[in-house]
């Protein structure tokens, strides 16, 4: 049942931003393959073209490794450590990591 409601969740979300739907698609339905993706894309009633678009991008995402989310804001503290002209920017940053655990 926790399946079927993610896929729904899926097919139900506006698709303003091809990545960020692609991205929310791995994010709910993790272990699901490319064609699993295609038949919810099938189910959104999206057009071929904006199928193939999507399902490239899937591919990629799925191909690369992932970055765990501790790893990825040590790294953006210590690129931004080594270049102080950039230490606005650095604490804006990290506010809106903050923010985003909060």
């Amino acid at each position: 049942m926790v399946k079927a409601e993610m896929i729904l969740k899926v097919v139900m979300a506006p698709l303003e931003w091809h990545v960020g739907f692609v991205d929310n698609y791995i994010k709910l339905l993790p272990d699901s393959d490319a064609t699993e993706f295609q038949k919810v894309l099938d189910m959104k009633g999206l057009k071929r073209n904006d199928q193939n678009a999507l399902l490239e991008i899937f591919r990629n995402t799925k191909t690369q490794p992932t970055v765990p989310l501790a790893e990825t804001s040590n790294m953006a503290v210590r690129v931004s450590l080594s270049s102080p002209e950039h230490e606005s920017s650095r604490i804006k940053k990290l506010e809106k990591l903050i923010k985003k655990r909060l």
